[in-house]
């Protein structure tokens, strides 16, 4: 079947393309994306983490699949967590891992429940370029091996996560082939079994032991009540489409949206100008005191996303953006569509990886409950049972109910930024997909303005007057990784992750 996908890595593209080419619709390809990914880009994602699909058919139809994690209602008396420092060249960000930071994984769920309602091929043909990377080896990127190498402290942390990437008593890298038998045979048997095997049998069973052994929160009941949830996609207007995203109690597909309201309409002159410039900045800043003043604390309220239509609110905050003028994240993502016209966006994570490894089937872990993103009252404050929030934010734009972009982006904090700023390029400046994505990026957090080279010097000194700036030596995966595909049947990858995107004819 014809269409285009584009992906985090370019095994990863080329498993979902491979499903196109024997005809399998888009979502078929997503899925046999999504459980290649693990093996190409072993620190980004993990059937052991979770994540959402943004999914839209031919006849109109749209659904959000949530399948991200749970808070475990268990809380460990001696929790295994500890923290890591990454350095992402100017920035530092903290993370903690170990047995007591892993969340209910949802992405077995995800991908069994996608497959069933929206898959065409059988399973058995879904697995089978993953099953085969997983047993005959592939070469990781250059950009992947340095992943290996940023989050060496936790894959050298437990025994089991040395065998599997560091087998040679070296970590793994570009040089010889990734191998991962374990998980092929896990694929095999989830061919067959479908994802009770995950949730309710024996492979639940070991969980539940590792985690009590190693003072983690997860038990068996835990999984044996988790349930992908489908719902229904945040939909506004930007520049005359009509965008879709992902709702409540995901944080970032509403504060895109807010962002994107806000600058709906505004002065932003050309690409890379001071107007354009301070446009972005002052409505990043807003939408940080609007997280703060109306999400954080209200994710999990029922109809939150009609904040949105809330005019007297908005209005509000563009005065706030007005008199401020006047002043003057491990993530990866897979988008699809095919020759109907069926398209989807999705974004998972295992976070860094917790180190720890579920015996017999080569899959790590995830450390959802110490990301300080998705924590900000601190750790273990969530309440138990509840789908954690995430930033994640799989999104389309449709022009006339037909798909023009579906977009989403790595990335942590920086998402929404990556995903605003792009889909403003591609709208508003009219840049073809891949130069919306290879353009300079900003972002700003914590009253810090992170700057990517390509902006103008002067534009540079004008902005670094009003704010504390860090200005980057070059683009950085820092900024996030959109990957992207077009209603065209084009598409563009982010070289800041290693982004690859195959077009089948």
């Amino acid at each position: 079947m014809r269409g285009v996908i584009a992906a985090g890595d370019r095994w990863t593209a080329e498993a979902g393309a491979e499903i196109l080419e024997k005809g399998g619709n888009a979502f078929d390809a997503a899925c046999a994306a999504m459980l290649a990914a693990p093996l190409s880009e072993p620190m980004l994602t993990s059937l052991g983490g979770g994540g959402f699909m943004l999914t839209h058919q031919a006849d109109g139809t749209a659904a959000l699949y949530d399948f991200f994690v749970d808070v475990p209602p268990h809380r460990a008396k001696r929790p295994d967590f500890f923290p890591i420092y990454v350095d992402f060249g100017n920035a530092i960000q903290e993370f903690h891992v170990g047995a007591a930071s892993i969340a209910v994984p949802g992405v077995v769920a995800g991908i069994d429940r996608i497959h069933r309602e929206k898959g065409s091929l059988p399973m058995e043909e879904i697995i089978a370029p993953a099953l085969r990377y997983a047993k005959e080896g592939i070469t990781l990127s250059k950009l992947q091996a340095g992943f290996v190498k940023l989050l060496e402290p936790i894959l050298l942390s437990t025994e089991e996560s040395r065998e599997l990437f560091a087998p040679q008593g070296s970590l793994i890298d570009q040089k010889r082939p990734f191998t991962n038998p374990e998980y092929g045979d896990f694929l095999e048997r989830f061919a067959k079994e479908g994802a009770k095997l995950f949730y309710r049998g024996e492979i639940a069973e070991s969980i539940d032991t590792l985690c009590r052994r190693e003072h983690g929160s997860l038990r068996l009941e835990d999984l044996g009540e988790y349930e992908v949830i489908r719902r229904k996609p945040i939909a506004f207007s930007y520049a005359g489409e009509e965008i879709l995203t992902n709702p409540p109690p995901s944080a970032g597909g509403i504060l895109i949206a807010f962002a994107l309201k806000l600058l709906d309409g505004g002065k932003v002159g050309t690409f890379g100008s001071l107007a354009h410039l301070r446009e972005v900045i002052e409505t990043m800043a807003v939408t940080a005191d609007f997280r703060k003043e109306h999400i954080n604390e209200f994710l999990h309220e029922t109809g939150l996303e009609r904040i949105l239509e809330n005019a007297r609110l908005l209005s509000c905050y563009r005065l706030s953006k007005k008199s401020r003028l006047n002043l003057w994240g491990n993530t990866t993502h897979i988008s699809v569509i095919d020759e109907a016209y069926n398209c989807a966006s999705v974004t998972t994570t295992n976070g860094e990886g917790s180190g720890q490894i579920i015996p017999g089937t080569g899959i790590m872990l995830n450390n959802m409950l110490g990301e300080e993103d998705l924590n900000p009252h601190g750790f273990f404050q969530w309440p138990a049972g509840i789908r954690l929030p995430s930033m994640m934010a799989p999104t389309m734009v449709l022009q006339k109910g037909r798909p023009r972009l579906i977009l989403g982006s790595a990335g942590s904090n920086r998402i929404r930024s990556a995903i605003t700023e792009t889909v403003m390029n591609h709208i508003v400046f009219g840049m073809p997909v891949q130069e919306a994505i290879d353009a300079p990026r900003i972002h700003y957090e914590k009253e810090e303005l992170f700057i990517e080279p390509g902006f103008d010097s002067k534009v540079v000194e004008k902005v670094a007057e009003r704010y504390k700036t860090n200005l980057f030596d070059t683009k950085s995966m820092f900024f996030g990784g959109v990957n992207a595909v077009t209603g065209a049947f084009n598409g563009g990858a982010d070289t800041r992750r290693g982004g690859s995107v195959v077009i089948v004819e």
